[in-house]
């Protein structure tokens, strides 16, 4: 495989989709709720907030896993004397 599509599936799509859940998350728990759109899908405010709670944290997770990732990845490509050189005495 390319080295351009294993860096995207590796880090940057992960990423992405940490991203999104978050955004989907947010937009959850701020958008105002109608109840009288759907009277079979009523949703208890405290049930809301902790399942926005959870896909944000379950998208954090996703995006800090992967940057670590991706420095740990990128760490290792630096030539060993320039690590060294940029490492304080």
């Amino acid at each position: 495989m390319r080295e351009r599509v294993r860096s995207f599936l590796g880090v940057w799509a992960p990423m992405i989709l940490g991203v999104l859940l978050v955004a989907l998350a947010v937009n959850f728990l701020v958008s105002p709720r109608s109840p009288s759109a759907y009277l079979s899908f009523v949703v208890d405010p405290v049930g809301a907030f902790v399942c926005g709670g959870i896909v944000i944290l379950i998208g954090g997770i996703l995006m800090m896993s992967t940057y670590g990732r991706w420095r740990k990845a990128r760490a290792a490509r630096t030539p060993a004397d320039k690590r060294q050189k940029s490492a304080p005495p």
